[in-house]
């Protein structure tokens, strides 16, 4: 092998697994450099350098996630450094161990050591689970409830932390989720620092993916059919553009193949597994085809009205309900949702949010539900005397609410942007009602159209620009359907 290949080799992780792929399946055709590889490649680098990178990558099933991340990563991470550790974790101890000695097969090669010649490997520490090299560092396989008193990790890897037959097991979901927090995710040399990186399939909305990323972690995600359009980064320089209805590009997947798997799986498994979209069973109340969409680029003056609907979380710890605020804007006869800020956040800084969203949009109305900390924001801008916001007090279930404004929405009376930093988790948050992990933004958008429903006639009313004085009332019904 020439030199310059063998520098290539030990600099492109992409190339390295393009050979490591070779070494585990000798008799299978050369690997294709896919470009779904290349950003899965260029994510796993790029977060196993950052002190402190929290990484969530979401990919169908056989697409070669496990080979890149659980058995090409941590040998060439020890390759470029022989004492890092490295932890690596999945559903179970068979796998784990099948991962652990393919990676071991590939360090033992000629051709990696002729690439890495400082990574060698102990004489006592050529384990079933555990490879430690001779600088102390290493790779250790764990599975999920598996003690890992004594051990701790530079890079945390979770392979597929779940098996797909458990994922309606809440038993089994909450014992990956808890194992990760309590016991895996401490193992960190550094508390904080490190790089931790999750790599699945999705299986449930409330899997292990959904709690990483509510928590904030980075998200590759790459469904098998694009959803939307979008630039995917594939290295420093280079992005891919993945366009809606994209294949991923992996050899032999067709669109036919991918419809014979819907039909196998089931939509609802199907949306899970290879689009990466886990949606509540018996979810789907709201149908998005009800909401029209736009691509202009709006601003308050384009709006002739401007409500706002607050749904208030109580606090800001990690596991609180979100405060969620929509936002939206009147014109040719519609009603545009413009923005959606969803955050958790303690009283102080959701008053401090309230007023500021109030001022960003110069709102006309600002709707706050009569309850919890709604109740306390009331009291406190009638005592600053700040303004009004107006109440809102439910007396009925949320599904019957919105079941009461349905009416509306089928109407095509709201409007979506096409694109937006929110769109998706509102979208997902709607496709999944009444089943879902959340239901704050759908509470807020429920509270606004019976809002609107009810007081269409004084919120749409003709004022004088001086007095504010109404000029006319239009009716509701002529008003709102128009």
């Amino acid at each position: 092998m020439s030199a310059p290949l063998d520098a290539m080799l030990r600099q492109d992780f992409s190339l390295f697994l393009m050979r490591v792929f070779q070494d585990l399946h000798p008799a299978a055709p050369p690997l294709q450099l896919a470009w779904y590889l290349e950003a899965i490649c260029h994510s796993l680098i790029e977060a196993s350098a950052q002190d402190g990178a929290r990484l969530v990558i979401t990919v169908p099933p056989r697409h070669l996630k496990s080979v890149a991340a659980s058995v090409a990563l941590p040998a060439f991470l020890l390759g470029h450094n022989p004492a890092r550790r490295i932890m690596v974790a999945t559903y179970s101890q068979d796998l784990a161990r099948l991962h652990a000695t393919q990676s071991r097969t590939i360090m033992q090669s000629a051709w990696y050591r002729r690439l890495f010649p400082a990574a060698q490997i102990a004489e006592d520490g050529n384990r079933m689970l555990e490879t430690v090299t001779t600088r102390g560092g290493g790779r250790k396989a764990v599975s999920v409830g598996g003690s890992v008193t004594g051990h701790g990790a530079d890079v945390i890897i979770v392979d597929d932390c779940l098996k797909a037959d458990d994922a309606r097991s809440e038993a089994k979901l909450e014992e990956a989720r808890a194992w990760f927090a309590g016991t895996l995710a401490t193992r960190l040399n550094s508390p904080g620092g490190g790089a931790i990186i999750s790599i699945s399939q999705r299986l449930h909305e409330f899997d292990l993916p959904a709690m990483l990323l509510d928590s904030g972690y980075k998200h590759l995600c790459l469904p098998a059919i694009a959803e939307r359009d979008e630039i995917i980064r594939l290295g420093p320089k280079h992005v891919h553009h993945r366009k809606a209805g994209d294949l991923l590009d992996r050899p032999g997947v067709t669109r036919e193949k991918l419809d014979a798997e819907r039909r196998t799986l089931g939509a609802q498994v199907f949306s899970a597994q290879f689009q990466q979209n886990p949606v509540a069973p018996e979810g789907n109340l709201i149908r998005l085809e009800w909401f029209a969409n736009h691509d202009e680029d709006l601003e308050r003056a384009d709006f002739y009205r401007v409500v706002q609907s607050w749904d208030t979380g109580l606090s800001d710890e990690p596991t609180a309900d979100y405060s969620v605020c929509t936002t939206w804007g009147y014109r040719e006869k519609r009603w545009y949702l413009v923005d959606v800020l969803r955050q958790r956040l303690a009283f102080p800084d959701l008053k401090r949010a309230v007023l500021s969203q109030r001022r960003q949009w110069r709102a006309d109305e600002v709707i706050i539900e009569e309850a919890g900390s709604g109740i306390a924001l009331w009291q406190e801008f009638r005592a600053d005397r700040e303004f009004r916001p107006v109440m809102s007090r439910p007396t009925q279930s949320k599904e019957e609410r919105l079941i009461g404004v349905t009416g509306q929405l089928e109407a095509g009376l709201c409007v979506l942007p096409s694109e937006a930093p929110w769109l998706e988790a509102f979208r997902h948050e709607l496709r999944s009602f009444p089943f879902g992990r959340h239901d704050d933004q759908v509470d807020s958008m429920t509270q606004f159209l019976e809002y609107q429903r009810r007081w269409s006639h004084e919120l749409l009313a003709e004022r004088d620009p001086v007095t504010g004085r109404k000029l006319w009332i239009d009716r509701p019904t002529r008003r709102m359907r128009g």
